[in-house]
């Protein structure tokens, strides 16, 4: 596949991943909601998890890259935003610190991404 395309659904997943954890925040922010009605966030956040780590080792291998620091980075990045559904389903009354650790994980992944260091 192109490495245009792969970009594009790879950025698709990661707005994917992250619409679900925080919507799932959102719903248990305002006093939960039968599950019924938050699968489709689940849904998002899940098919979102598996879009990126899918595209992002396409991506690499397009690039050439596999044993890089910032590869290595990029992947502890995905086995945190994995593990923050806890975080979003446990912990909503912290919800203010938990949106600034998404946005955290989302603006150290693009300069990752970016800069390559």
């Amino acid at each position: 596949m192109d490495y245009a395309a792969l970009k594009v659904i790879h950025i698709t997943g990661i707005a994917m991943t992250f619409i679900g954890l925080t919507g799932i925040l959102a719903l248990k922010m305002a006093g939960g909601a039968p599950m019924a009605k938050r699968m489709i966030f689940h849904l998002a956040y899940g098919i979102g998890l598996l879009v990126i780590i899918g595209t992002g080792f396409a991506l690499a291998g397009k690039l050439g890259v596999t044993a890089q620091p910032w590869v290595a980075g990029k992947g502890v990045i995905w086995v945190l935003a994995a593990a923050s559904i806890v975080l979003a389903n446990r912990f909503s009354r912290f919800a203010g610190p938990i949106v600034v650790f998404f946005i955290a994980l989302v603006a150290t992944a693009g300069y990752l991404a970016i800069y390559k260091p």
